[in-house]
Parts: structure tokens; sequence; C-alpha cells
């Protein structure tokens, strides 16, 4: 486990292929925990109460999804998947984030600098496709900065999202209808939004979100590119005015998909990154955590 510390925050990171070892999230700057001022803390685990299947999600981690390139692998071969490894397809079918896969792991090697470490992981080719990727992790002040860089070191192009989902929860709270999620760059409908579940678990005032009452109920909504509308600052901001206690995410770059997830104990907005990169091309994002008490 690695620690960054400031007189306001500190942060827990899972050490690589060691403490994280599944084959859904990046093993690169995997933050497990947030505490501000010593006493609040702001991230949860993924705690599938209701008996739902876990992915073995929890904190801030991030997802590169660039699925496509498991449908070309046989039955036995191995395939990419950026920031996890080399998995070995098992079954028919484009790589399934609920699955267990045997993985051969990427070398990450991890610097220490003042207020910060830097996570590198090497490029292993295969079938045409690699990538060298840097996670930068930052604190200064109640501001927790995750910068990714990724670069294409393979022959073949790489088209890719990649998000961070946000195990958001507020000094243990379970999510109510105390939570406020604000996320200025969405056409928000108002009244109840029924889920992918068909829960009516979100209740919207056209401006942000909050669930209907204190449940385990999954819900799932996602804002597509038709429902973005223009913002000086992409982000989102999540408080709870009962408690004082505010988390908002603020992204350097332009957003086309947003998401939301919840189940009991945790919140996730998460705010995708879309990039194409021809071999040689490198592309860099980053993502601004403020914790505040009010």
């Amino acid at each position: 486990m690695y620690t960054l510390k400031n007189d306001r925050l500190t942060v827990t990171i899972a050490e690589p292929n060691k403490e994280n070892r599944t084959c859904r999230f990046d093993r690169a700057g995997f933050i497990t925990g947030v505490k501000l001022d010593g006493k609040y803390d702001f991230l949860a685990e993924e705690d599938m109460k209701d008996g739902s299947p876990s992915s073995g999600g929890m904190g801030l981690c991030c997802e590169i999804q660039a699925d496509p390139m498991s449908e070309a692998a046989a039955i036995g071969e191995q395939f990419p998947k950026f920031g996890v490894g080399k998995l070995t397809k098992t079954k028919e079918g484009a790589y399934f984030f609920m699955d267990n896969y045997p993985c051969e792991d990427y070398e990450i090697s991890v610097t220490e600098k003042e207020g910060s470490l830097v996570f590198t992981t090497a490029p292993s080719e295969i079938g045409g496709y690699a990538a060298a990727q840097e996670k930068i992790i930052t604190i200064k002040d109640n501001t927790l900065t995750i910068t990714s860089v990724l670069k294409n070191a393979g022959s073949k192009d790489i088209a890719f999202d990649e998000y961070c989902h946000n195990f958001m929860t507020l000094n243990h709270k379970k999510v109510n209808q105390d939570y406020s999620l604000e996320i200025p760059c969405v056409e928000m409908p108002e009244g109840e939004i029924k889920t992918v579940e068909a829960a009516t678990t979100f209740r919207s005032t056209g401006r942000s979100l909050s669930k209907t009452d204190v449940s385990m109920v999954f819900a799932l909504y996602a804002f597509g590119k038709d429902q973005m509308k223009p913002v000086s600052s992409y982000g989102w901001t999540l408080t709870d005015k009962a408690e004082g206690l505010r988390v908002s995410e603020s992204d350097d770059f332009t957003v086309d998909k947003v998401t939301v997830w919840s189940v009991g104990d945790a919140i996730s907005p998460e705010m995708f990154f879309s990039a194409v990169l021809k071999p040689g091309e490198e592309t860099r994002w980053s993502r601004t955590y403020t914790f505040e008490k009010l």
C-alpha cells in the first residue's frame, strides 16, 4: 500500500498487481481511500449486499474500455486489456467485465516524488496492439489530481474509452435523499428517472439528482451525447448538506457520455474520456477532485 499525505488529505493507493488483481480496473493508481482533515472519509468499497456479483471495485478505480480487441481472439488465445494485462479468452464473445480471466500481468513501476506518485506501465505487444501508460497521482491542499498518459506503442490504431468508477460515500453515510449530485454538462429530465433495471431510485430536479430513498436497489443511468450541453468546465459535484460535506470533480477534457451508478453505500458519477490513436500517437487527460467540509 502506498500513501500520499499532506496537512489536509491522506490518500491510500493499492500496490499494482498485488493488492489489486481485478481483470477490470487499471491496476496502476488504484486509489482505495481519501480522508480529509483526519476526520472525513469520502470513498467506499463495492459492497453488493443485495447479493449481486461484484467486479472488485472500490475508491477511485479507472477502466480502459477497448473491448473489440478481444473479439478477434480465439478461445485459448490472449488479448490485451490495457491497464490490466494480457488476458486469455475462455469463451466466445467479447470481453465481459464481470468475468475473471487468466492474466499475464503488465509490468508496472512506481516512482515517488514530493506530493505525487508516478505509475508507469510498460508496453507489451500482442496482435499489433500495445500501449505505454503513465498515471500520476498528485495531492495539493484538499485536492487530488489523476493525470493519465497513453501512447500507442503498437502497429495498429487504438480506439478506447476511459472512465473513473468513483465509489463515493460521504463519511460512510448511506446514499439517501440528503445527497445531491449536480452534473452541469447534461440535460436532465425532471421527476423520477427509470434506470436500466426499471427501478425509480433517482429523482431529478432538472439540475441535480438524488435517491428517492435509502435503498440497495441497483441503479444505473447513462446520459448520451445528445444530452450533453456546452460548459466551460466538465465535472460534477456531490453534496450532503445535512452533514456539510462535498466532493467535486473537474475534468480537462470534453465529455460526451456520463453514467451514474448507485447501490447502497456508494454513488458513482462517471465522466468518459474517448480517443483514437494511430501508432506512435499519445494523449493526456486529467481529473481533479476537491474534498470539502462546508
